[in-house]
């Protein structure tokens, strides 16, 4: 009788382990899926996005980007403001005045002379590129007296029509120094766009890292559901393995002092979860009034495809790419335009200047005007005026600050690509690292189910514990989150090595 109450006992065991065993080792050899769901926290909608739609979505709304993108605009504005040194200046000037002098003279028929003048003048001036200025002017007088000693024609009309010019031909000459401002303005703009893509570079690994992070909570989180489900089937097992009287109670309460531990790993995970989601909330700047409680769902898993990198090619790639790198190329080519200009300004001022003009009289206007266009009334000019400051100090210190600047910029180039070499290296060095740890860690997740198989096994046959179980059950969780933590810093490393390279935009095809 003995003997048929342990077969009968035998068989329970057999039968418990076999209804709850398998079902726990079918779920451990699972292929990863997407990430799911996790239960609604609060209220608002499931947002599912892609990873290119979580960066078109970021790069819509991060403010960042939108007050980096105004800076282009404000520096074309500068070059609008260089150009219009060159612009045209039109003037009108008119004026009238009257004098009443008491007359001293013995000639004139009056004691008191009063004199009425009537000015306008009106022309057209320009500085050209050459730094010549020209000016052409009409200067137009009407006077009328009351005394008519040394007096032909009262009221008396005269025009003079004024051409001047004036070249300077050391200092301020040429074309490239005239135009040095415009230039630099032109640069300006150049580095703002550099500035830009560098910013909406940063802005999109920032997204990819925190969509990421956000992938791997989720998996994260199935991982701890998993274990926790191993663990309650266990305890549920221990019991009916205590029922049959083939385990001491204290099996059940190990199971179950795991079970409200793993409880707690749930916990943690499903606040990683939370914390990830508000997270990337803040990237794409979604945290509206009554948006914080909406889930984020991402749609693309984290995938693994080796790459094959050239270092010396990406470093190369690097260096031809990065807009800061670019943009720090251009200001060294502001510091050579300004030196070159503080080196002209030590020239000293000499300028040829030259001036033509008509002139006319008349007692009416159309009598002045008349002789005005005759061409018969005219005066010419032409000459050379030098101007030589004392000491110069002030051009000096101007050209030791240049040069100086200059310098600077050099040394700042170089520091700089140090800089990006170290990064390119580092960052290719991580992605092969990482690339071997998702081996290695799907190796040792292989294993770890493996050998939770053998000691269920060995449970079964009386040889094992239910401490043995547990322990091999919570290294296969941490093998299992090892393995999902490898592939999302894979997918991390790859969006830092983009970055480092330079390639952001041309990758996910955005056009600034």
């Amino acid at each position: 009788m003995e003997r048929f109450r342990m077969q009968w006992m035998a068989v329970l065991v057999v039968w418990g382990l076999f209804t709850h065993m398998p079902v726990a080792l079918a779920q451990e050899k699972e292929a990863p899926k997407p990430a799911e769901a996790p239960p609604k926290t609060g209220p608002g909608q499931v947002m599912v996005l892609s990873i290119q739609e979580s960066i078109l979505l970021g790069l819509k709304n991060n403010l960042d980007v939108v007050i980096e993108g105004f800076n282009p605009k404000i520096r074309e504005t500068d070059i609008t403001a260089a150009k219009a040194v060159f612009d045209p200046v039109a003037f009108l000037e008119l004026n009238s005045d009257i004098s009443r002098k008491q007359n001293r003279s013995a000639l004139a028929r009056v004691n008191i002379t009063e004199d009425r003048n009537l000015d306008l003048n009106t022309g057209l001036r320009q500085k050209l590129p050459t730094g010549a200025t020209y000016e052409l002017r009409l200067d137009s007088n009407r006077n009328e007296t009351n005394t008519s000693f040394l007096q032909g024609t009262n009221p008396a009309y005269t025009s003079n029509a004024t051409l001047t010019l004036t070249q300077p031909l050391l200092k301020n000459f040429g074309v490239d120094i005239n135009r040095v401002q415009i230039k630099i303005a032109q640069n300006d703009r150049e580095i703002s766009l550099d500035r830009f893509r560098q910013k909406t570079m940063d802005v999109i690994t920032q997204i990819q890292t925190t969509y990421w992070e956000l992938v791997f909570a989720l998996e994260n989180l199935k991982v701890q559901e998993r274990s926790l489900r191993l663990a309650r089937e266990l305890a549920e097992l221990n019991r009916a393995r205590v029922r049959a009287g083939v385990a001491a109670p204290v099996e059940v309460t190990q199971a179950e002092a795991e079970v409200a531990a793993r409880e707690g790993d749930v916990i943690v995970a499903e606040k990683g979860v939370r914390d990830a989601e508000d997270r990337l909330k803040v990237v794409l700047n979604l945290p509206k009034e009554g948006e914080w409680g909406g889930i984020i769902l991402p749609a693309d898993p984290a995938s693994f495809s080796p790459v094959t990198l050239d270092l010396p090619q990406v470093v190369t790639d690097a260096l031809r790419k990065r807009p800061e790198y670019q943009a720090a190329k251009v200001d060294l080519g502001n510091r050579e335009l300004t030196l070159r200009f503080a080196r002209n300004q030590l020239l000293p001022d000499l300028s040829f200047q030259a001036s033509v003009g008509l002139n006319g009289l008349g007692g009416n206007y159309e009598e002045d005007t008349d002789k005005l266009g005759s061409g018969d009334f005219y005066t010419a000019s032409a000459g050379i005026v030098l101007t030589i400051p004392l000491g110069n100090r002030a051009a000096r210190a101007e050209f030791l600050k240049a040069q100086l600047e200059e310098e600077q910029a050099k040394v700042s180039l170089r520091n700089l690509e140090l800089q990006i070499t170290a990064e390119v290296r580092e960052a290719v060095r991580r992605v092969e690292a990482d690339t071997k740890r998702v081996d290695a860690t799907k190796a040792a997740r292989v294993l770890a189910e493996e050998q939770l198989r053998i000691e269920q096994k060995r449970l079964e046959a009386g040889v094992s514990t239910t401490f043995e179980v547990l322990r091999f059950q919570r290294d296969l969780a941490a093998a299992q989150a090892n393995e999902v933590k490898a592939l999302t810093d894979y997918n991390k490393s790859l969006a830092t090595l983009d970055r480092v390279r330079g390639v952001v935009l041309e990758k996910h095809r955005i056009q600034l």
